[in-house]
């Protein structure tokens, strides 16, 4: 099918503190290369890094956000097959590409120092049309809803993922720093979500001294951490948390910086190991799905309007959103 010239869009008006989006009708539709497809795209989730990019807490060379997108293609370049992808229902993701050629891509290619990544340093999922590569989409299983399938392309595989690098085994213990959130999934609101979600308890640092609460809970501490907070205390919580050879994934991109609260008396007496994760590979991504298809993972999704993307940039400031916002993307 022939692709319009032009499309909606939600376009950042400036980077600065206060910036907001403004929704135009006018933007160009890119055309894909030789090796991309252009997907027209039904849902995108909206991140909290999404937020940060936009007010300009972290750089972005784009002017269009968003990295859990879902869609159909509708055209492919010269050297796709077209009857391989055209109607294929794909997700467009944070590492939107990767060279797949040096060193690192050899060990994870989540971590090429060449990537590109969607609302970032190339236009994002937040229109109605955008292009990629064709090796670096993830194809979404028809059994899934598109807007059920966005949140996992970034939130869903970010702890997926990083639940794969605590090698946690079963009956260890695990604290997700931050659950309720859109990464994780404070107030009762938030309590009774992580509990309905199989949560063994709910810890409120503004009730208790969570440190205390867990220590008392495992006696040695926890055998991991998973940091989805973005706060510094919150970081000096985690390395507290954990007890002897525990490992903390660092998830939780900090607005200001600060140094990880470790010395090497820590990391040498007790043993501990600190990694990060922004991405998990395609194989996870894949595994994932699967285990969403088996009604083992699910979302917790309020779909909103692309047009009220402002609102909803908002609400994540205040951290006011139970779970994860869908923007439904105009037809």
């Amino acid at each position: 099918m022939a692709a319009p010239q032009i499309q909606i869009a939600a376009v950042v008006a400036s980077q600065d503190s206060g910036s907001e989006v403004v929704i135009k009708s006018d933007h160009p539709v890119p055309t894909p290369g030789a090796d991309e497809i252009l997907v027209k795209l039904e849902f995108s989730g909206v991140c909290h890094s999404d937020l940060h990019s936009i007010r300009g807490d972290t750089p972005m060379l784009t002017d269009v956000a968003g990295h859990e997108g879902v869609g159909r293609v509708v055209q492919v370049g010269s050297q796709i097959d077209g009857e391989q992808w055209l109607g294929t229902r794909v997700g467009i993701r944070w590492l939107y590409s990767s060279c797949r050629q040096c060193e690192i891509c050899e060990i994870n290619h989540t971590a090429c120092p060449k990537q590109k990544n969607a609302g970032a340093n190339t236009p994002g999922t937040f229109q109605q049309y955008i292009v990629s590569p064709a090796l670096h989409v993830t194809k979404i299983p028809e059994q899934l809803s598109p807007e059920s399938a966005a949140p996992l392309l970034c939130a869903g595989i970010a702890m997926y993922s990083s639940i794969m690098k605590t090698k946690a085994r079963p009956g260890d213990y695990l604290a997700i720093i931050g659950a309720g959130g859109g990464l994780g999934h404070i107030g009762e609101k938030k309590k009774q979500l992580c509990l309905s979600l199989g949560a063994t308890e709910f810890l409120d640092y503004q009730e208790v001294d969570t440190v205390e609460a867990i220590k008392a809970k495992t006696g040695l501490g926890v055998h991991a951490v998973i940091c989805t907070a973005n706060g510094e205390r919150a970081y000096q919580q985690s390395m507290q948390m954990l007890r002897p050879l525990g490992t903390l994934v660092c998830v939780g991109i900090p607005s200001v910086p600060f140094s990880l609260p470790a010395t090497p008396f820590d990391m040498i007496v007790r043993g501990l190991t600190i990694v990060g994760n922004s991405a998990g590979t395609s194989d996870e991504m894949d595994e994932l799905l699967a285990m969403a298809v088996a009604g083992d993972v699910k979302a917790h999704v309020d779909v909103y309007e692309l047009h009220e993307i402002n609102a909803v940039l908002d609400r994540l400031q205040r951290s006011d959103i139970d779970g994860r916002v869908v923007l439904k993307i105009p037809e």
